[in-house]
């Protein structure tokens, strides 16, 4: 507001000077002329008065231009050489704007950026999401979500937008950032998959810990007993015996396999 203010206030200052103190003064040092010269001197003050406000103010609107000049300038070089996709559309949802880097990921030519709108280079699968955010009224800086938009080539990819509404050429449009995140979105995948595959070896680990500690004690405590008890039986008791020792054998060697197959499992999954 200051420096909107600036330049009128400036020029009122003078011209209230100049009108104040410029008559008196030609009256004072001009008293011996007739009345009818010192008109003259009077219209000659006038005259260089306002020759010497258009120069000024000529040079002050100059130096607004540069200004201005200069700094439209450092927006479009900001613009045109952010790394990241930018672009401008309208109402109409139309592209009146785009920089290098959307051009050169996308793989359309400015022109043809121009003839498109922002459903263009969104999947089907956002069309909806997309079309519910437009209709949404946007008054400031906003992180637009996630969205899959596609190549001039068919490729599809994960991007991040920022979105914020701008009065571009007269028109309310509204500046948009999308910043590639396809291979963070990798990442987490494969950082999930892992996660997972650890934790399904951990219950298998478990699972064979317990089968250690329950299953595997039953038969084996078994064998210890009938092995003891074979020393001092009987040939009619020592057949019995043999035949529990061989059931207590299959079970043992069910529960070991078992435990095999699960270390096997874990063991293949940790390689792929």
């Amino acid at each position: 507001m200051f420096k909107s203010a600036k330049i009128p206030t400036f020029f009122l200052i003078i011209g209230i000077c100049w009108a104040l103190f410029s008559n008196p003064i030609i009256t004072l040092f001009l008293r011996h002329l007739a009345p009818l010269e010192q008109d003259s001197y009077r219209s000659l003050n006038d005259l260089i008065f306002v020759i010497i406000m258009c120069y000024v103010l000529y040079v002050k609107i100059k130096n607004q231009q540069r200004k201005l000049t200069k700094s439209e300038e450092e927006y479009r070089q900001l613009f045109e050489s952010n790394p990241n996709p930018l672009w401008i559309y309208n109402e109409k949802l139309r592209f009146v704007k785009v920089n290098k880097a959307a051009v050169e990921k996308y793989g359309y030519s400015t022109k043809k950026f121009l003839k498109m709108t922002v459903n263009d280079i969104n999947s089907q699968a956002d069309y909806i999401i997309l079309k519910d955010y437009i209709n949404e009224p946007h008054e400031e800086f906003q992180l637009a979500g996630i969205r899959e938009h596609v190549k001039a080539t068919g490729v599809t990819f994960i991007v991040s937008i920022v979105s914020y509404p701008v009065l571009f050429t007269n028109q309310h449009c509204n500046l948009v950032m999308a910043t590639d995140i396809t291979s963070l979105i990798e990442k987490e995948r494969k950082l999930k998959d892992a996660y997972q595959k650890i934790k399904t070896s951990n219950e298998a680990l478990l699972q064979i810990a317990w089968s250690n500690s329950h299953e595997l004690r039953k038969p084996l405590c078994s064998i210890l007993s009938l092995v003891s008890l074979l020393k001092e039986a009987s040939d009619h008791e020592r057949e019995e015996f043999l035949r529990l020792l061989e059931i207590s054998s299959t079970e043992l060697d069910l529960v070991l396999r078992q435990n095999n197959e699960k270390v096997d499992a874990i063991e293949l999954e940790e390689v792929y």
